[in-house]
């Protein structure tokens, strides 16, 4: 069967999941990719054939602060335009089914051409009280019409109660929860409790996330803690070096995050799911830094906070908060019980094993319609099995 991925490039966590699920269904699958950018380079990296297509949106934002109404409507990047080059693509390799990571613009590709689809996603409706609801509800809404119209609406996070992004759910009949879907073998080290006395960050390398680096710098340089910097730029690792602390070690880009979130102490983060999915997968608590006015990012953090593997803190008193909340996190062994706990979780809801099953039943459901299909016409004399 052949099975193409269409990838949302804005965040690095679509990616990471996209290529757990393709490396899974290639075993026994064509697959290739659709993805832009950082993105498509790095699937190229692992070894998949990617089209290049373009964003349909783009995360912006400013000191800390997420512009969700520049991200959606921007005058760079428009729907349009990667609509065209995606329904090219498709027609042109022909797939049997079509995985869609947040890029709507393929699942309307795959509709409009008759072509089964699943539709991976963390965030169907996000719970807010402010204004940025006059924007997310409408959107949400229309995406929604789509998602019903899928296959199947893939989660790739625990079922209920322990669903990291439960604030950014509404529940629909086509709804699966399968468990985290993390790029790396976790299994080979849940026998295993690994600690090397460091804090690692994964703010990533948005130039609007640089203060928080820049914080945990001087709070490292004043108390002698090991941190590991993953910043996803070159320019932001730069500018970095030029103040760093003795402790502090800056890491641009990396193809090991798998060894650097297995042996810190906790992972400094702004709250994107696909984090907190790896970090929970390793057993590993987490301090969250959500952008301002990132709906689904709060939500993630709100949860997190819940379920008490993690402190959630706000952009806007971190000065005074993010200090206190390293030294809670490296005394109080409640955040390090509980992220174990969900780490035994994942080990039953395993989300690489159960996206296999779920292709494999899509298969066999497909399998069983055409042949009913042919023998319908086979009794109408216009076919013969």
């Amino acid at each position: 069967m052949k099975i193409l991925i269409s990838v949302c490039g804005e965040g690095f966590g679509h990616t990471t999941r996209c290529l757990a699920i393709g490396e899974e269904l290639s075993k026994e699958h064509e697959v290739k990719f659709i993805a832009y950018g950082k993105s498509m380079e790095y699937i190229k990296r692992c070894n998949f054939e990617v089209f290049e297509t373009c964003p349909e949106i783009k995360l912006t934002g400013y000191e800390g602060r997420f512009d969700i109404k520049g991200s959606i409507f921007n005058r760079e990047h428009k729907p349009t335009e990667a609509i065209k080059r995606e329904l090219k693509i498709v027609k042109r390799y022909k797939p049997d089914l079509i995985i869609v990571d947040c890029k709507y613009s393929t699942a309307l590709i795959a509709k409009l051409l008759n072509i089964p689809f699943y539709i991976v996603t963390n965030q169907n409706y996000t719970r807010s009280q402010d204004s940025r609801r006059f924007i997310v509800y409408p959107v949400m809404r229309f995406l929604n019409i789509i998602n019903k119209r899928a296959k199947g609406v893939i989660v790739p996070d625990l079922p209920m109660p322990y669903t990291i992004c439960e604030y950014n759910l509404t529940i629909l009949n086509n709804l699966h929860f399968v468990g985290p879907l993390v790029r790396y073998r976790v299994e080979d080290y849940w026998d295993y409790e690994e600690d090397e006395g460091y804090i690692l960050s994964v703010i990533g390398g948005f130039e609007y996330r640089y203060r928080i680096l820049k914080l945990l710098n001087e709070i490292s340089r004043k108390r002698g803690i090991k941190v590991k910097m993953v910043c996803g730029s070159y320019e932001v690792a730069e500018k970095l070096r030029r103040v760093k602390a003795p402790n502090v070690e800056i890491i641009p880009l990396t193809t090991n995050m798998e060894d650097l979130i297995r042996r810190c102490s906790f992972i400094v983060c702004h709250g994107g799911h696909s984090t907190l999915m790896e970090a929970i997968s390793f057993g590993k608590p987490v301090i969250t830094i959500p952008d301002l006015y990132h709906p689904e990012q709060e939500n993630n953090s709100k949860k997190i906070g819940e379920l008490k593997c993690g402190i959630a803190l706000s952009h806007i008193d971190l000065e005074n908060t993010l200090e206190w909340a390293i030294d809670e996190m490296l005394s109080n062994p409640v955040y390090s019980r509980n992220a174990r706990r969900l780490r035994e979780l994942c080990k039953f809801y395993n989300g690489r094993k159960n996206i296999r099953e779920m292709i494999k039943r899509f298969e066999r459901e497909n399998r069983s319609e055409g042949v009913t299909s042919l023998l319908k016409l086979s009794r109408g004399g216009r076919a013969v099995l």
